[in-house]
């Protein structure tokens, strides 16, 4: 059963990234020498899908002029929200609205800062099951101390309610939402303006929503900056116990991860200083705080971890 199409969402402000994220949109972060972006729609091709929507809002004006001319989004659209953000129900149905889409066909949804590396066989097992819903989550299971919301799920693996972090017991293992999702557009009653996922799209109060539980996927999240500092080491940490992992297969690939450039003894990349990860053209050699540098940056020796970009710097505590 075929995705027609795949909606990347973009629009967010960015505002767990810090300084940094002020001036430098999360969705266009480097994960080593791809951005978050570029992998996201590299990833969505590699599902087979056809047309691949990104959603804009915020310094949407230097996402589009990033992304202009690059190879990677040869075929993509911009789906711009003006003047007002439209949330990730009022997305959905903003291209569900387009002349060219008019609510027909599967969609699959990806936050841009997230990933859950399913191949294209595993996507294609899960839709087999998929009928009479206009919606289909993805979860998984987290620690409570994360900071993520719970599912509460039946028996028959059908979506009950969403218990806010805060009314969880500590250091309890829930389930929550990956923030992927397959939504059956023609399923759809048409709404314009801003609405919310739950309300106007996954309305699980109305419907009978299903959730695929992920057992056996790696979850990759660089949505904060303390969550983009401990990704972006395991990944390394990642390829020195498995260098065939899929998700690694994948950052090859895609020209994301240049293996020369790995050092495995320190845990650094183009860099010969321990948990250095040096993402200028230049390699670092003298000795640094643990850092991950973003670009050229008038670094200096620091305590703690520090990620730099430009003049900007940002602690991870």
């Amino acid at each position: 059963m075929q995705i027609d199409y795949c909606l990347i969402l973009a629009a967010g402000f960015g505002t767990r990234m810090g300084s940094i994220g002020k001036k430098l949109p999360k969705v266009l972060w480097p994960v080593f020498e791809k951005s978050l972006l570029e992998l996201q729609v590299a990833y969505a091709k590699s599902l087979g899908i056809k047309k691949i929507f990104i959603n804009l809002h915020h310094m949407g004006e230097e996402i589009e002029l990033y992304c202009k001319g690059k190879e990677a989004f040869e075929g993509v659209q911009f789906l711009w929200e003006a003047p007002e953000i439209l949330d990730i129900g009022g997305a959905i149905h903003n291209l569900a609205s387009l002349k060219e889409v008019s609510y027909k066909g599967k969609l699959l949804v990806l936050n841009a800062d997230q990933f859950f590396y399913l191949s294209k066989a595993e996507i294609e097992k899960y839709l087999e099951g998929f009928n009479h819903s206009p919606c289909m989550l993805f979860s998984y299971w987290v620690e409570s101390n994360l900071g993520y919301n719970a599912l509460e799920i039946s028996s028959e693996r059908v979506v009950r309610s969403i218990i806010k972090n805060k009314d969880l017991t500590l250091n309890s293992k829930v389930e929550t939402y990956t923030g992927i999702a397959i939504v059956e557009l023609s399923l759809l009653m048409k709404k314009h303006g801003p609405s919310a996922f739950f309300e106007s799209v996954c309305d699980f109060k109305k419907n009978e929503i299903k959730a695929i539980l992920l057992k056996d996927v790696d979850y990759w999240d660089f949505g904060t900056l303390k969550r983009y500092w401990e990704t972006s080491f395991r990944i390394l940490e990642t390829y020195k116990v498995n260098s065939n992992h899929p998700f690694l297969r994948f950052l090859v690939a895609s020209r994301a991860l240049k293996t020369w450039k790995i050092n495995l003894q320190q845990i650094a990349y183009n860099s010969s200083v321990p948990r250095v990860i040096n993402l200028t053209p230049d390699s670092i050699m003298e000795e640094i705080n643990p850092s991950i540098i973003l670009c050229p940056s008038n670094y200096k020796k620091l305590k703690g971890q520090w990620i730099w970009w430009n003049s900007l710097n940002e602690e991870i505590t």
